[in-house]
């Protein structure tokens, strides 16, 4: 983590990536709970201490009323410095060359405090013969002709609007400019055009000299950050310590370029929103998605997605019966079953009795259904439409389920609930197992698919599984004249939420939207299918702080590592689709499918 210095090169992207803790300044540390080890320990390049000349002493304080002689330059930064280059055998971080900058700002008396302090660091020969620290004289200094009379490891902080002579920028430590002066941007939003190139002015001029910049009394918030990030500011203010570490540390999750570009289907829109009778419905489940994890997607593929082609749009509301803010279980029990149940309750109401799902009753009338999951076959997703268990975690009983329901096909990772009791169950039931995709190439009669290909991330080579899946159980299901039911979840995209791995999450929904066009050209040339994409819920509490359709590449925030109550968007295309417009509750979602077939319950 090495301070870059001129980090703005027009490459709005790459600037994110460019910048750490290193490029973090904790201004008025001495203020924090704990002076020093704060910054220290969130591994901060830069730290501002304020001083006064007490007695021939330096004494740590904003103002002389807070004056106080525990709290002395030497006690609070550089016996600690001193004390860590020791331990780490002369570094300032262990194991690590990052530099360390001590900021010090002389409130008046310069000649007199400088003096103080060149006798002051006389007993510190590990700090001044040190090339990881840079002392850096702020606030009351000498004109810049007297910097020459000074040691050569006490530089001065420079102002962008004053001229230095060849030996004097070689003193210049870096510069610094009242932000709050030069514009009066509050943070929120962007600068103006005419700020913007104010800032930017200074901001090149200090790199011309091959000098890093800051701007004290900048706004010290996440919109602030950014965009002092976009304009290449090599040093951030803050007074909030860990916000700003946590947010530069995930920057390298929270940010995404996506290098595989795809077009995108051209629906006809023929038999869109007609009001039909349906043979077929294909339910596209992108797991823990709502409309930021969708334009996250639409950004990293510049500005395309087959779902946002989907003319009809809708609001889920998600909540469970007994938390506000859902599972997976539930989620999709309301999609499978129509009613609301508890957390972590799968295909059972809330008092733990079976409920009717979509394949059980559509193969009244001669329809066939298939599941297909980039998880484990016994997730909660799949798991709805099929088993009926007070706990999703009961994988052997959940997978047990399946021989009794009249789903055909089922598809995705492995589970533990596929023990050598239940492989034989299946056999006894006359229902086909395969380890792999590809074995089940032609598959005939109820079939269970367990690939352990189906549970790698995208980023870790599943390649086109899910497309090759969507294909062999459509192939399978629209030989059935009466018509099918298709569940598709990609389960990958809640992973991504909460591991907050914004690049994760972009990866399989795009994964995901690729077959959504595939449902969408098949809807289209079947003319009696209506295909429906929702999630079940939110994950992450994604915001999307910078990005470029152009480019394709994204910058996030999470604000958790779990589920929101946050409504899941909806697109729905073919007949009917106009039934899944509006805010509605997730139960229904199943009496729209279900009436769409024509079906009433």
């Amino acid at each position: 983590m090495v301070l870059a210095l001129g980090i703005w090169s027009g490459n709005h992207a790459q600037n994110y990536l460019n910048y750490s803790t290193a490029n973090a300044h904790s201004h008025n540390d001495y203020m924090q709970d704990v002076p020093f080890w704060d910054a220290y320990y969130a591994h901060f390049g830069s730290v501002e201490a304020d001083v006064f000349l007490v007695k021939d002493r330096l004494w740590v304080a904003h103002t002389e009323k807070d004056l106080s002689p525990d709290r002395t330059l030497d006690n609070l930064y550089l016996s600690n410095i001193s004390r860590q280059i020791k331990l780490n055998k002369g570094h300032v971080y262990s194991g690590n060359p990052q530099k360390l900058q001590l900021l010090i700002d002389i409130k008046k008396e310069a000649a007199a405090s400088l003096t103080a302090l060149v006798n002051e660091l006389k007993k510190y020969p590990e700090i001044t013969g040190n090339p990881e620290i840079k002392i850096v004289i702020t606030g009351d200094r000498p004109k810049p002709e007297d910097f020459r009379n000074y040691p050569d490891y006490l530089y001065f902080d420079g102002d962008p609007e004053q001229n230095y002579t060849a030996d004097q920028l070689k003193k210049v430590g870096m510069f610094s400019s009242d932000f709050g002066t030069l514009v009066k941007w509050s943070g929120k939003g962007i600068p103006r055009d005419e700020e913007t190139a104010k800032i930017r002015k200074v901001v090149e001029k200090a790199h011309a000299r091959n000098k890093p910049v800051r701007f004290y009394g900048a706004p010290d918030f996440t919109n602030a950050w950014v965009n002092l990030m976009d304009l290449g500011v090599d040093y951030i203010n803050t007074d909030h310590i860990p916000d700003l570490k946590k947010f530069l540390n995930a920057i390298p999750k929270n940010f995404y370029k996506n290098t595989k570009e795809y077009s995108t289907y051209t629906p006809t829109y023929k038999t869109d929103g007609i009001s039909k009778k349906v043979k077929n419905v294909i339910l596209l489940i992108p797991d823990g998605t709502s409309l930021p994890q969708y334009y996250a997607a639409f950004t990293a593929n510049r500005g395309k997605l087959n779902v946002f082609n989907m003319k009809a749009t809708g609001l889920s509301k998600t909540s469970s019966f007994n938390a506000y803010i859902t599972d997976s279980a539930p989620g999709s029990t309301a999609f499978a079953t129509g009613m609301k149940t508890r957390n972590t309750f799968v295909g059972v109401d809330e008092a733990g009795i079976p409920l009717a799902q979509i394949p059980d009753i559509i193969a009244e009338k001669g329809m066939v259904s298939g599941l297909i999951s980039t998880g484990d076959v016994t997730d909660a997703t799949p798991a709805d439409f099929y088993a009926h268990s007070d706990n999703r975690n009961s994988s052997e009983p959940i997978l047990k389920d399946f021989i009794a329901s009249k789903t055909r096909i089922l598809i995705g990772g492995p589970s533990s609930g596929l023990t050598e009791e239940t492989e034989q169950k299946f056999r006894d039931a006359k229902i086909n197992i395969y380890h792999d995709l590809k074995s089940a190439a032609k598959v005939k009669g109820r079939t269970l698919v367990v690939d352990p290909l189906a549970s790698r991330k995208m980023t870790d080579g599943r390649g086109s599984w899910l497309a090759d899946a969507f294909d062999l159980t459509l192939n399978n299901l629209k030989s059935n004249e009466k018509g099918f039911f298709m569940m598709v979840e990609a389960s990958q995209t809640d992973g991504g939420g909460h591991s907050n791995n914004i690049g994760q999450l972009v990866t399989e929904l795009l994964d995901f939207d690729e077959v959504v066009g595939k449902a969408m050209k098949f809807a289209d040339e079947n003319k009696e299918t209506l295909v429906v994409v929702l999630g079940d819920h939110e994950t992450g509490g994604l915001s999307l702080l910078d990005g470029s359709l152009k480019e394709g590449w994204v910058f996030g925030n999470f604000s958790t590592n779990d589920h929101t109550s946050l409504p899941s968007s909806v697109f729905a295309y073919g007949p009917n689709s106009k039934e899944f417009t509006g805010l509605f509750e997730n139960t229904e979602v199943f009496n729209k499918i279900l009436a769409a077939y024509g079906i009433r319950k």
